[in-house]
């Protein structure tokens, strides 16, 4: 169909291995391009993300930066921030101590450091953006009320008013990479709400990314409209045991996998299994996958396991995924991606790519 224009990306949260998310991003990228690497901004029309992957979305799709800036720049962002934990102490009243593992003011300090680098003279940017060609959708949680809230670079119904108008790019990237097991809250827009990460809510946002897009794209279906559809998790965990198969000494029946339904926890961060999202979500939209235009990436063999903040298990993250990009069913897959993003020369909307 002559219609079909629109590309759609959604990153899954987790903390390091996100770069696991990043490499398979720049086989994607090469997959359209091998001598000249397109930015992910110059093919998706949208890009949403949960935690470390709606971090990933702003540095993309707001910011702009091609996939190896991003890779450097993300190595950097974690190194300083999950370098040393943060010390225990008494909170300004001297009544409670703070259950942070980590110093959100680092994060903060690391999202400014690319803010310079990329020529923003003035690190309070906000997170809205005139230029439309590529949104950027980011889930975060209201800490008190435990809702998914979404911030947006663009006008939408569900992106309260105030936080668009207010929120600035390092705050928006602070809410949604600060896991609650990692980070205190951040405060955020003229309310004064605290908010976190949303991937005990939302870890693979595929379903809240459609939704948004839904809205955006609404002069008909977005089936019509959608040319691909690609999403990206951080890995995927190794079989789970139940306690009776753990105590049964190996008997039959105590193994199963996360299917549909079911409610797993990611071992890094009490998050529930990506995949169920997935699975529930191919079911619903099985038209998309049997026409070649709904895409899912996600390294297994136990990636997922590899804690939020282990910036000594980076190397293993990036060996792992290369290991899956060179497996023959995963680099075709990777291939028939590239092919299924590229506009034809004609497209109105190929000009600006």
């Amino acid at each position: 169909m002559a219609d079909r224009e629109l590309n759609i990306l959604a990153l899954d949260g987790g903390g390091v291995r996100a770069l696991s998310t990043l490499h398979i991003l720049k086989n994607i990228m090469e997959a359209i391009d091998r001598e000249n690497p397109p930015k992910p901004c110059d093919f998706f029309d949208m890009i949403g993300g949960t935690g470390s992957g709606g971090l990933l979305a702003i540095m993309l799709g707001r910011l702009k930066m091609d996939i190896d800036q991003c890779i450097t720049g993300y190595t950097r962002l974690c190194k300083h921030v999950f370098g040393r934990k943060k010390r225990l102490s008494l909170t300004a009243m001297g009544s409670r101590k703070s259950k942070a593992k980590h110093d959100g003011t680092k994060l903060e300090f690391a999202l400014k450091s690319i803010l310079r680098e990329l020529g923003h003279e003035d690190r309070e940017i906000l997170l809205q953006d005139m230029d439309l060609s590529c949104r950027v959708f980011v889930c975060v949680t209201d800490a008190s009320t435990h809702k998914l809230v979404p911030l947006t670079t663009y006008p939408s119904k569900y992106c309260p008013h105030e936080l668009y108008k207010s929120t600035k790019i390092w705050e928006a990237g602070v809410a949604s990479f600060a896991n609650a097991a990692l980070f205190d809250p951040i405060t955020l827009g003229p309310s004064r709400r605290r908010f976190i990460d949303s991937s005990a809510q939302a870890n693979n946002p595929i379903r809240e990314v459609w939704i948004e897009a839904k809205n955006v794209w609404r002069l008909t279906s977005l089936e019509a409209q959608l040319r691909c559809l690609v999403s990206i998790g951080t890995g995927l965990p190794t079989i789970k045991r139940t306690a009776a198969g753990r105590n049964s000494g190996g008997g039959g029946g105590g193994v199963f996998f996360a299917g549909f339904g079911a409610k797993s926890a990611d071992a890094a961060g009490g998050a529930v299994d990506p995949e169920v999202e997935t699975n529930k979500f191919m079911q619903e939209h099985s038209e998309l996958d049997d026409d070649g235009r709904l895409f899912r990436f996600d390294v297994p063999n136990g990636l997922a396991e590899i804690e939020l903040d282990s910036i000594a298990e980076m190397e293993t993250i990036v060996d792992a995924t290369q290991d899956y990009l060179a497996k023959e069913l995963v680099y075709k897959q990777v291939r028939r991606c590239g092919k299924a993003l590229a506009r034809p020369a004609g497209s109105e909307l190929s000009f600006r790519r």
